[in-house]
């Protein structure tokens, strides 16, 4: 077994969510709605959290955003972790 070291542990910045909320079709505009979400199974909301904490070390500021265009292949929703300095 191959010993190794906390600075070989790397994090998928690939982001995946179950849905978007509201669905696309929805009847009520941008200003109407009072939440915006997302559903995570729990692999992606583990992957999540792991994006998070590692971006936190150096970021004072984060930006979720997950987008309505969904992926055929499995049928899921892309997230994207940012920040603006």
């Amino acid at each position: 077994m191959t010993r190794k070291s906390a600075t070989s542990v790397t994090v998928s910045p690939k982001l995946r969510c179950q849905r978007v909320y509201p669905v696309q079709g929805t009847k009520k505009t941008a200003t109407e709605l009072k939440t915006v979400g997302f559903k995570l199974s729990r692999d992606q909301a583990i992957n999540l959290a792991r994006v998070l904490l590692a971006v936190t070390q150096d970021w004072d500021g984060i930006e979720v955003t997950a987008f309505r265009s969904k992926r055929f292949s499995d049928r899921t929703f892309p997230i994207t972790v940012t920040t603006v300095d």
